[in-house]
């Protein structure tokens, strides 16, 4: 029966990103990897088994950086489907959330960033940046998002549906 259920619903992989502004300057760390190999982006990574979104970009951000943040609002959203060779058809979202510093000097991790620092905006067009990062910096800067709400389902819906975690924005 579960696998029925699954074959007919999207496989989704969830990925967060942050942009972290600090006395005018934007984190951003290099990467080591992947299509974007030597390009600048916002610090990000996946949503762990368990893990709110909120906390995972915490956690990204600490892990690539150094740098300690809390999600403020959600700020975009990603979708996209793509073929993997090994798992078929995969539904993937990416989810950046404004965030703001609470300590750290930047410090690349050396595994999936090269380099990490905050970089002036004014000086941000002399970078090589991913386009989406790109695109994300020049269209959200300044702006607000969705905050994260209060609401929390109530007893019976939570055990019903066996809830761990729960978040809303809006």
């Amino acid at each position: 029966m579960y696998s029925d259920y699954v074959s007919r619903h999207s496989l989704h992989k969830v990925g967060v990103g942050g942009l972290c502004s600090y006395e005018g300057k934007i984190l951003l760390i290099k990467y080591n990897y992947g299509l974007n190999k030597g390009k600048w982006n916002l610090p990000g990574g996946y949503v762990d088994l368990g893990e709110t979104l909120s906390s995972a970009i915490e956690r990204e951000v600490l892990e690539e950086t150094g740098v300690h943040t809390q999600a403020v609002d959600l700020i975009f959203i990603r979708h996209m489907n793509n073929e993997k060779k090994d798992k078929g058809l995969i539904s993937d979202i990416y989810i950046v959330f404004n965030l703001e510093f609470k300590g750290g000097e930047p410090l690349a991790d050396n595994v999936e960033s090269i380099d990490a620092k905050f970089i002036p905006l004014e000086d941000i067009e002399g970078y090589e940046l991913s386009n989406l990062s790109k695109y994300i910096i020049q269209y959200k800067k300044d702006k607000k998002g969705f905050p994260l709400l209060s609401y929390e389902p109530d007893k019976k819906i939570k055990e019903q549906l066996n809830v761990q975690n729960y978040e809303l924005y809006g």
